[in-house]
């Protein structure tokens, strides 16, 4: 499980994987294909990942290649934990 805590995406170890931290509040209207595995933003063109098509270690294995991967993750995919403590 990956936990989110503090803008941070966390593995089961501790390790930080990437820190969230997207200029602009972007939603489904904001991407070309906002239900599929992949799409484009159209505010900065950048590929955005859709976790929800994703394993837990594609996940981990696509941030430790390219830390900078832009994510579109729900909070309620089992893979995730969100985390609201400050600890």
């Amino acid at each position: 499980m990956l936990t989110i805590k503090n803008n941070q995406v966390i593995d089961e170890s501790g390790k930080t994987l990437k820190t969230l931290s997207c200029p602009r509040r972007i939603s489904d209207a904001d991407l070309e294909s906002p239900h599929a595995r992949d799409s484009r933003c159209t505010h900065c063109d950048r590929n955005v990942v859709n976790t929800d098509y994703l394993t837990e270690g594609q996940i981990i294995a696509r941030l430790k290649e390219d830390p900078t991967t832009c994510l579109k993750i729900n909070r309620y995919n089992p893979i995730f934990r969100v985390s609201d403590e400050d600890s």
